[in-house]
């Protein structure tokens, strides 16, 4: 293929396919990299988000000072970001744990939820997706908070690590997807 700009076939305009897939080969790379080291992606998403919730802290305090009818809730609001973020910086092992807590109940209870919906719409079609949906978000969040706070140094960097793989093998098929269909049309 040429360096020349292209139509995808998601409607985008692209050029340098070869670069594309140099990227995604990178974030796959980097995936599996991090899937050996998860707990190190985990603190260090906590550890960004922090940083974030401390910038999202310093826009509400600007905000206390430029909206004179809220003052009070934004001072409050900053004032909230502001400990959390600097909690998840400095204690980052325990912001993790929590947050490894709060996934695994979430999963519990949304399995639960949806198990109970499963049986009240059993009758309709597709009813066993939904008690297999159920019946994995149960042995998911089961497996989250009965291995807490062991599963903390798992769970939130292997999800993203998992992610950056799945994101770097969609990123790829699609640089080789305008190449696969030269072919086809040259054939």
């Amino acid at each position: 293929m040429n360096n020349e700009t292209t139509m995808h076939p998601m409607g985008r305009a692209t050029s340098h396919t070869w670069l594309m897939a140099l990227l995604a080969i990178a974030e796959l790379i980097l995936g599996f990299v991090l899937l050996s080291f998860p707990y190190l992606m985990g603190a260090s998403a906590v550890w960004v988000a922090g940083f974030v919730l401390l910038v999202v802290a310093l826009m509400r305090l600007i905000q206390v000072f430029t909206r004179p009818g809220y003052r009070l809730w934004n001072f409050l609001a900053a004032l909230l970001y502001c400990l959390l973020g600097l909690t998840f910086i400095m204690r980052t092992g325990v912001s993790l744990s929590v947050i490894t807590l709060v996934i695994g109940i979430a999963l519990l209870v949304g399995g639960v939820l949806r198990l109970a919906m499963a049986f009240s719409l059993r009758r309709q079609t597709g009813s066993a997706w939904r008690f297999f949906n159920a019946l994995i978000s149960i042995i998911l969040g089961a497996l989250v908070t009965w291995g807490w706070p062991e599963s903390s140094f798992w769970l939130l960097g292997t999800v993203i690590a998992i992610e950056m793989i799945f994101s770097g093998w969609t990123l790829l098929f699609l640089a080789l997807a305008p190449r696969r269909e030269e072919v086809t049309n040259a054939s």
